[in-house]
């Protein structure tokens, strides 16, 4: 028995630094609002935010979960966020929030069906520059390009592949208006930015895949810095960086090596215990 309470407190010292509570938000950098009403699939929205949260942690962005209320008050926000939204979602007031905030300088970042959000709002689709057909049926796997020379896409060079079901436009981003950063082989649009206003809008995003791809993860957080206006590099937070390899594996390895460790130390204990009573008998 002694030797199992023993064995017991290792691993629990072992497991301890895997179960303490991370923080919630990151210290600094951009403060984000996400709305996400009226998406079409919600699973995949509440997937997508919890991906954002982690990018949040990793590279010093605050990322808040809103709803349509919050946008009547927007002046604690760098960066407000129309994550997959849908319908109607937003009343008079609530919109002229947002494009104030946009006009002073706040960015706006939009994803998949946020294009098709508010069709009687004019400005909205202006800032957005496009106007999306139908989206496909079904879901078909294309080759993503991005463009050099925007710090939206630094660092991407390689070409992504996403399955998605694709929106095509027209008419496609106005130019000179806007610029584009992503398209398909075809040439459609994939993503682009206005070049009046700090407005981001991408195609992808209606498939949880989607957001657990690196590359385009990498597109959202830099159009995020973006929109807020930071000119600094992004800087990966060493203190939640990804482990360089597995981290399930990692701590298996390592509750192993301590707990074994543990054990012989325990069973050490109980055996010069045994002796000393053995002699003392």
């Amino acid at each position: 028995m002694r030797t199992l309470l023993r064995l017991c407190t290792v691993v629990a010292l072992a497991c301890a630094p895997v179960f303490a509570p991370a923080p919630a938000l990151a210290a600094g950098g951009p403060q984000v609002l996400v709305v996400s009403t009226g998406n079409e699939e919600q699973e995949v929205a509440d997937y997508a935010v919890e991906r954002l949260h982690m990018e949040a942690r990793r590279w010093n962005f605050t990322l808040i979960e809103g709803t349509p209320e919050d946008l009547e008050h927007l002046g604690a926000y760098d960066v407000v966020m129309f994550l997959n939204t849908g319908g109607d979602f937003l009343d008079e007031a609530q919109q002229e929030s947002v494009e104030t905030f946009v006009k002073q300088g706040g960015g706006l970042i939009a994803t998949n069906t946020a294009i098709e959000s508010e069709p009687d709002w004019t400005w909205f689709h202006e800032s957005l520059s496009a106007t999306a057909l139908p989206r496909a049926e079904t879901a078909t796997e294309e080759a993503v390009n991005f463009n050099s020379g925007s710090q939206v896409t630094e660092g991407l060079d390689e070409e992504l592949k996403l399955t998605e079901r694709w929106y095509f436009f027209d008419p496609e981003p106005a130019q000179p208006g806007s610029t584009l950063l992503a398209q398909l082989g075809s040439g459609d649009a994939v993503a682009w930015v206005n070049e009046e206003l700090p407005v981001f809008y991408a195609s992808p995003g209606g498939e949880g895949k989607t957001w657990g791809d690196r590359d385009f993860l990498q597109l959202i957080r830099q159009a995020i810095w973006w929109g807020a206006g930071e000119d600094a590099a992004m800087v990966q937070n060493s203190d939640d960086a990804a482990p360089a390899w597995p981290y399930t594996l990692t701590f298996v390895l390592f509750v192993v090596a301590v707990a074994g460790g543990g054990s012989i130390a325990v069973w050490r204990l109980d055996k010069a215990e045994s002796e000393r009573e053995a002699a003392a008998a």
